[in-house]
């Protein structure tokens, strides 16, 4: 199982149409040197869409379905929703992903050996390049391989949040949308166990699961080349053919919206699906009021961005006046 490769999706029955486009960008691309595994998690996906994935199944690419339902239902009262996050959000921050959903053979392959390593990717991507590339880094002690944060690098709302709010350096902030997962550390340092603590001292609201993420994995990141996450978002600062990913983060969906930067990748890709129809279907039949409404649900976040930086009680100043409590009262005994 050496040259085995799991790559992870997560996904519900209305997203899976996109998920399967980017599947078919890493099938097309990747290298015939390697076995693939893909897994997508999911919380309600029809029968008959599972055998319209699963015919994508060819002698390099394995794909199974992991319905994670039971689960998020136990602990979906601790889990914040907001706007278009949705249960599958938080999919990739459960180590039970690696230890209890998958099957023994992967378990045994991520304990076994070697390269204890999964590849995460958010469904609203395209992957241009050889992801046999992305695996083979070297993560060492890292928890993650990840890029920048292009949001927070190029919009200085959400660069001056991350800042003030989360009291992270805004450069040193990764996209959640690709992830080198160390899954034998990620099992290891109870990394659910970590979001949960987490959780129950703020709840964040901006970017969710990436704040809790970037936090539990400060200073244990390996910043990979920025070419394998591409966001729709700002410059763009790379040609076509530097391209290993692309991402349409936020509200740049080409099924929503015409003339997105860099659509006719994802074009390409889903005119080779079963869903291609279906799709084109959706962007004809997007209203100008829902893309109005998605504008508008982009300015919000914006605002909500300023208001959670500058709240009192906002993350970073709860964890200050923590440490002065703790200060004055470990200097008390002190002096008792």
């Amino acid at each position: 199982m050496d040259n085995l490769i799991p790559i992870f999706y997560a996904c519900d029955d209305n997203f899976v149409k996109y998920t399967l486009v980017s599947m078919k960008s890493i099938m097309e691309n990747a290298s015939k040197d390697y076995k693939y595994i893909i897994y997508i998690l999911n919380t309600s996906i029809e029968n008959n869409t599972k055998e319209n994935v699963l015919k994508m199944k060819n002698e390099y690419f394995d794909i199974e379905f992991i319905d994670c339902s039971s689960y998020i239902d136990s602990i979906k009262d601790n889990i914040p929703l907001r706007d278009y996050y949705s249960k599958t959000t938080y999919f990739r921050l459960f180590n039970l992903v690696i230890t209890l959903s998958l099957p023994n053979n992967f378990i045994s392959y991520a304990i076994g050996i070697r390269k204890p390593l999964a590849i995460y990717i958010d469904s609203d991507t395209i992957v241009l390049g050889d992801v046999s590339k992305l695996y083979n880094h070297d993560l060492k002690d890292n928890l993650v391989g990840a890029c920048n944060e292009q949001a927070m690098v190029q919009n200085d709302v959400y660069g001056t949040y991350v800042e003030k709010c989360i009291g992270l350096d805004r450069y040193n902030y990764f996209n959640a949308g690709m992830l080198l997962i160390n899954c034998k550390l990620f099992r290891e340092e109870k990394i659910l166990t970590q979001f949960f603590e987490k959780l129950s001292v703020y709840n964040f609201v901006v970017t969710q699961d990436e704040d809790y993420l970037n936090l539990i994995c400060y200073n244990r990141v390996l910043w990979i080349d920025n070419s394998w996450n591409v966001e729709v978002f700002g410059d763009i600062k790379y040609s076509d053919d530097e391209i290993n990913m692309i991402h349409y983060i936020m509200w740049a969906k080409p099924w929503h919206f015409t003339n997105v930067r860099l659509e006719n990748h994802f074009w390409k890709y889903a005119e080779l699906t079963h869903y291609y129809q279906d799709i084109k279907d959706t962007l004809d039949n997007y209203s100008e009021e829902e893309r109005k409404s998605d504008l508008l649900a982009c300015e919000a976040l914006e605002k909500l961005a300023i208001k959670e930086t500058y709240r009192e009680d906002n993350y970073l100043n709860r964890v200050a006046n923590s440490n002065k409590i703790i200060h004055r009262k470990n200097f008390s005994r002190d002096y008792e």
